[in-house]
């Protein structure tokens, strides 16, 4: 289709002597609950889960664990040890993660879930930090916070780094309105057959998602799906909520941006936030992320509107031909690059029969009703 478009939990006393070596740890999204209600803006994205942590180099910090997992070996010597996260429970059947070697503090949740029935729309990055550091200070933990910059040169290259806090896993999120739930499915059907960047669609379920990337890789992942239904799978979700996102056919678009990428972008320290810098890499990346939405808004019920030099190129994918086995490799990737803006992407085999007509669906960001409420 076309379209356009293990010990008990709790607070234990200080550490004396600092751990074993720390091991990189991956740490999820948080949320605090509190009794205010948030004005909402209207941010690029939302975020839904953060991972964040930060070592304190001088200790004597209270030790939050939920137990030990340990590993021995043959003899009984034991091998390795590691402490498990506290889960800060909140209503609606809501966690976040907690834990603290005495040395080391890591923070994992979806803040803007926690100790709330839905996140259809969640809090800027400022807004769950703040959330964060409030779960911390009922541990009697410090707050995250930036440290001091510092300049590391190796061989000769300079490279900047922070004595704070590190983020290692955010999840953005918008919502989009398609208009009706057939809109809906029409583009998560459309979805299935684009590349965003170096991956193709994935359909997921029953055809509701649509993912690119691999979920349990160590720099992005990305998917879209159809809002209502995945909260219809949450007994807690408000039904004035489910039934609002079905009438509008909301489409939600996410990436989880990991370690790697990160660190890659010059977005994994705090102070980088702090700066300005590592926001404007995020939105920057998710604006790029999510033109995969956006091509289906340029579809057109003519291939005579296309430039000249791709209208054969198009009509031959249309009619189902292998346009990769005809073509150059250069002319392949170079037609595909300029017919990929018209919602034509001739890297996915087209075997459905050419369509003369298109269906229009327009994309808009999605409008927070005035009855919804953030408070937590």
């Amino acid at each position: 289709m076309a379209l356009e478009l293990v010990s008990g939990p709790g607070v234990r006393e200080p550490a004396s002597a600092p751990p074993a070596p720390f091991r990189k740890v991956l740490v999820t999204p948080s949320e605090s609950l509190t009794g205010e209600t948030t004005q909402l803006q209207e941010p690029a994205f939302f975020v839904d889960w953060l991972s964040i942590s930060q070592v304190h180099t001088e200790g004597g910090l209270p030790l939050v664990d939920s137990g030990c997992v340990m590993g021995v070996d043959e003899s009984g010597e034991l091998e390795w040890k590691t402490s498990k996260a506290v889960k800060h429970e909140g209503s609606f059947e809501t966690s976040l993660n907690v834990r603290c070697d005495g040395f080391r503090v890591t923070f994992s949740g979806n803040v803007s879930r926690f100790g709330r029935a839905d996140n259809l729309f969640g809090f800027d990055f400022w807004e769950c930090l703040r959330r964060v550091n409030a779960v911390l200070d009922h541990y009697a933990l410090p707050p995250f916070t930036a440290g001091k910059k510092i300049e590391r040169i190796t061989r000769g290259d300079v490279r900047y780094e922070w004595t704070g806090a590190r983020v290692s896993r955010i999840d953005l999120t918008a919502n989009y309105e398609t208009g009706s739930v057939d809109n809906a499915h029409a583009l998560m059907q459309y979805l299935g057959t684009q590349h965003a960047g170096r991956h193709e669609g994935r359909v997921l379920g029953q055809g509701e998602t649509v993912a690119w990337g691999g979920r349990g890789g160590c720099r992005q992942y990305w998917k879209a799906y159809i809002k209502h239904l995945e909260m219809q799978r949450h007994a807690a979700s408000d039904q004035r909520v489910i039934d609002h996102c079905a009438e509008r056919g909301v489409v939600r678009f996410e990436g989880t941006v990991r370690t790697k990428a990160l660190t890659d972008m010059g977005s994994a320290f705090l102070g980088d936030y702090e700066s300005g810098w590592a926001m404007a890499q995020l939105i920057q990346l998710f604006e790029q992320q999510k033109q995969v939405l956006h091509r289906a808004e340029r579809s057109t019920d003519d291939l005579d509107e296309l430039p000249r030099h791709l209208r054969a190129t198009a009509r031959d994918y249309m009619a189902g031909m292998d346009c990769a086995a005809r073509m150059s490799r250069a002319s392949f990737y170079r037609h595909r690059a300029d017919l990929l803006p018209y919602g034509i992407d001739i890297a996915v085999r087209n075997v459905r029969p050419f369509q003369p007509r298109v269906r229009v669906i327009e994309l808009r960001p999605a409008e927070i009703p005035s009855w919804y409420q953030l408070a937590a």
